[in-house]
């Protein structure tokens, strides 16, 4: 299989403005013939605030904003929009998935301090609805704001209260949508927004970039004229608010979520970050003088993508709805800092399986609904993991999710990159955070293993993969998919 055109590094052109967009979106009803699924699909979808308040976040609803620099040093003086947890909920024949995304700078898997973490979250969404959503079926990721709150630590952290208050908040806004489902058709599309987005190196294999824009519309059955909810997919660093920025925003995402759900007239358009990984905003795109213009200006720019590829839907063929997770284990090799340092000042887990013996555990999952094949990535996934999904896993449309289920720093991937990143540090943190130089690899790896599981073909990588052959992919102590 060749990768699409979008991943070369840059695309010209610019999509006309959104709201000469928004006419277009009357075309789908002309797409209406293209085919329509089986009518065995259940969609919904949920949105809860996550807004720090005086009650979640005390004394005063201030919490430190997590992505430059590093230590407490950007405290919010204040809301320039409210930031949610948005779910996306799928029920086939067979199982349901969920996806779900929040607007913070990225969450752990589990944390030291209590149950606050992304794998409690699985389980309390598998408890709420009686195992109909099982915890490896669970999708959740962090659209990686800058202008966010620090669930991390490594930025100040956050009130135990405000973290637990995201915990239910998500597993709320889960169980509404799958309270919510209603049968549904599902549809695909995608743009090339290449122009929007650089990558932070300029050295074959850290040039190339993800430009591709994707979304996920959730429509009355047969009918995409009657959307109930979108998911939209982009590898863009949620950065366009710099460092000098205190108020809080979910940056980009939130921006093109609200002009989403507003264009369709929807409750919820779910922005799930891409393989986020050493890209960034393309530098002055869309203009501003000030960072909330400077938002505002990139995010329609992208929502006028967003709109483009919803205007030009395509059926997605099958009712399959289907998971499977995986657990690996990455020494630990970061030569810039000892693991005690970074341990020290981050708030994850650092009791087995999520660190032993030198060892950081975490979780990968695949997953597919009909022909359309998703992976999500514990961090900040580098391009080539994309891409590697693309040419080696058959499937209509691939998606993937950075920040998803945990939050590992950087992917760096492929490894031969490596000494181009090192080289590079610490002005750029690319290495600063980063588990090892082959974790990205391994990611991947372990991505591959997991989709041989989900009835699509997948052509190995042995030379790549093979020194991962046979490793357990079981997450001690809880069932397997």
């Amino acid at each position: 299989m060749q990768a699409r055109q979008s991943h070369l590094k840059h695309a010209p052109g610019r999509a006309p403005h959104a709201a000469r967009l928004l006419p277009a979106l009357a075309l789908l009803a002309a797409c209406s013939n293209i085919g329509t699924p089986a009518g065995e699909l259940q969609v919904g979808a949920g949105r809860r605030e996550i807004t720090p308040t005086p009650e979640t976040a005390p004394p005063a609803g201030s919490v430190y904003l997590g992505g430059y620099g590093l230590g407490p040093e950007r405290p919010s003086t204040g809301v320039l929009a409210p930031i949610y947890v948005r779910a996306f909920v799928v029920s086939g024949p067979e199982g349901t998935l969920a996806f779900a995304q929040n607007e913070t700078q990225g969450a752990f898997a589990a944390y030291r301090s209590g149950p606050f973490g992304l794998r409690d979250v699985a389980r309390a969404v598998e408890e709420a609805t009686g195992g109909a959503i099982p915890r490896s079926h669970v999708i959740v990721g962090s659209d990686h704001s800058h202008a966010g709150p620090d669930t991390t630590g490594v930025w100040g952290g956050l009130p135990e209260s405000y973290l637990a208050f995201v915990r239910d908040q998500t597993v709320g806004a889960i169980v509404d949508a799958f309270q919510a489902r209603r049968p549904a058709s599902l549809w695909t599309g995608a743009v090339d927004a290449s122009d929007l987005v650089r990558s932070q190196f300029d050295l074959p294999p850290n040039d190339v970039v993800d430009g591709e824009l994707r979304v996920l519309l959730a429509s009355a059955p047969g009918d995409p004229q009657r959307p109930i909810a979108a998911m939209i997919n982009y590898a863009a660093h949620a950065t366009v608010m710099g460092s000098g920025n205190t108020l809080i925003s979910g940056d980009w995402p939130s921006v093109v979520a609200a002009g989403v759900e507003a264009a369709l007239g929807i409750e919820s358009a779910v922005v799930m970050v891409a393989d986020v990984g050493r890209t960034q905003p393309e530098r002055g795109a869309g203009g501003g003088a000030t960072d909330p213009e400077r938002l505002e200006a990139y995010g329609t720019l992208v929502l006028e993508r967003a709109l483009a590829a919803l205007a030009a839907p395509v059926a997605v063929a099958g009712t399959d709805v289907a998971a499977e997770q995986r657990f690996l284990r990455e020494p630990y090799g970061n030569p810039l800092f000892p693991l005690d340092f970074l341990g020290s000042i981050i708030s994850r887990a650092d009791t087995p399986p999520w660190l032993e013996d030198g060892q950081v555990g975490t979780v990968v999952t695949t997953a597919r609904i009909g022909e359309v094949f998703f992976a999500a990535v514990p961090g900040e996934g580098y391009p080539a993991i994309q891409l590697a999904m693309q040419e080696r896993v058959a499937a209509a449309q691939h998606f993937v999710f950075g920040l998803a289920n945990d939050q590992l720093g950087y992917l760096i991937s492929p490894e031969e990159g490596y000494p181009e990143v090192l080289a590079a540090a610490p002005d750029n943190d690319n290495a600063v955070f980063n588990v090892s130089p082959k974790i990205g690899d391994h990611v991947e790896c372990s991505l591959l293993a997991a989709a041989t599981t989900l009835g699509l073909d997948v052509t190995p990588d042995s030379t790549r993969c093979g020194r991962w052959a046979g490793e357990d992919p079981r997450l001690p102590g809880e069932p397997t998919s």
